[in-house]
């Protein structure tokens, strides 16, 4: 599987679009890169995600809130972000990770893409 250009362009906008919907604003950049060994992985890097209020708790010594209010904010829109790579790529995600660093506010997500044919689904993580 090829991912060209346009479609990591494609991503990156679509990703932007989602963080600012659901947090209230976008990342300053967004960086995509893709490993074409397989399994065929896509990693993006959104930079200055962290909301006004992430910033404040984790300046003031509250980073592990920060970690936990991204966590569920992943698990929460994790079908969006599955979603929007899945129709750009037209391709099937078969796992999905995202973390974010309270202090930098560097958020990664990694999209590990299925073999055609694969008929495993995505699964949502126990809670």
């Amino acid at each position: 599987m090829q991912i060209s250009r346009a479609q990591r362009n494609a991503v990156a906008e679509r990703i932007t679009q989602l963080e600012r919907a659901f947090y209230g604003r976008g990342p300053s950049n967004v960086k995509v890169s893709v490993s074409q060994e397989d399994p065929v992985s896509l990693i993006v890097l959104s930079i200055d995600s962290l909301t006004a209020a992430d910033s404040l708790l984790s300046e003031r010594g509250y980073r592990a809130a920060v970690l936990r209010h991204h966590e569920a904010l992943h698990e929460a829109t994790r079908a969006d972000f599955v979603g929007a790579v899945e129709e750009v790529l037209d391709a099937r995600v078969h796992a999905y990770l995202a973390q974010v660093h309270p202090g930098t506010g560097h958020a990664v997500r990694v999209f590990i893409l299925a073999d055609l044919g694969d008929s495993l689904e995505l699964s949502e993580p126990s809670q």
